[in-house]
């Protein structure tokens, strides 16, 4: 995938608003107070948007190890992506490269997603995907599951055009088949599903390596806080506090 390397960091003047849920009696932050762009290690550059104290990318990571390439923990590789991809694209590689990609992002292993980050920025921590629920009107970011049935995965997943611009993109499954001696990564649930890291281990699994993720499914007016696989593949949005 070609690679561009360009930097440009700009702030726009602060204009808030907010509006009243009327079920949950809450403030809903309805645009950001500040905006800009970032570039990553790779080249590619991001918009991002001020909700509350932290900043966060409008668009999902696009950087390291490309889908095709990840390689499994004891050195399994996944030599087959389950993908949908159109008639435009001669197979699959062409297809991640040049139509999934550019629109989802890529999809990390949770070491690979912290690791991302360019320098100032992380991959969010679970407390920072709850400060930001909660500015979109989620009044239960406390409890494990499904939570936030009153909008906040619509607000998540609108653009600026319609709302506060976070964008995030159901970029599809992270599902992982061992058989036979070979690995595949089912893509067909683009659109359907999405999935996204938080910096967060949950350590009551014993040995197994555990960390919060987020959910979203196209139609569900719900947020799934849950623990994955830290070697599943998820999109990565990053954050950082605010700045002057």
């Amino acid at each position: 995938m070609k690679k561009f390397i360009y930097l440009f960091l700009a702030m726009m003047a602060p204009a808030v608003f907010s509006s009243c849920n009327d079920d949950d009696d809450i403030t809903v932050v309805t645009s950001p107070t500040a905006s800009g762009t970032v570039t990553d290690n790779e080249g590619n550059v991001y918009e991002w948007i001020r909700i509350g104290d932290l900043e966060w990318t409008t668009s999902n990571a696009k950087n390291g190890t490309p889908i095709y390439d990840y390689t499994y923990y004891n050195n399994f590789r996944y030599d087959y992506v389950q993908i949908k991809y159109g008639s435009e694209y001669e197979d699959e590689v062409d297809y991640i490269d040049n139509g999934y990609m550019p629109v989802y992002g890529n999809l990390l292993c949770y070491e690979e997603a912290i690791a991302s980050a360019p320098e100032g920025w992380r991959l969010p921590t679970d407390e920072d995907w709850k400060a930001l629920e909660r500015a979109l009107g989620m009044t239960d970011a406390d409890n494990k599951g499904w939570r936030g049935t009153n909008g906040v995965a619509s607000r998540l997943m609108a653009t600026s055009e319609s709302g506060v611009g976070m964008g995030l993109k159901l970029g599809g499954g992270t599902v992982r088949v061992k058989s036979y001696g070979w690995m595949a990564m089912n893509l067909n649930t683009v659109t359907e599903y999405g999935y996204f890291w938080t910096s967060t281990p949950d350590n009551s699994y014993g040995d197994v390596p555990m960390a919060y993720f987020r959910k979203l499914v196209s139609g569900v007016e719900g947020v799934e806080r849950q623990c994955s696989h830290t070697d599943n593949l998820m999109s990565v949005r990053w954050c950082r506090n605010a700045t002057n």
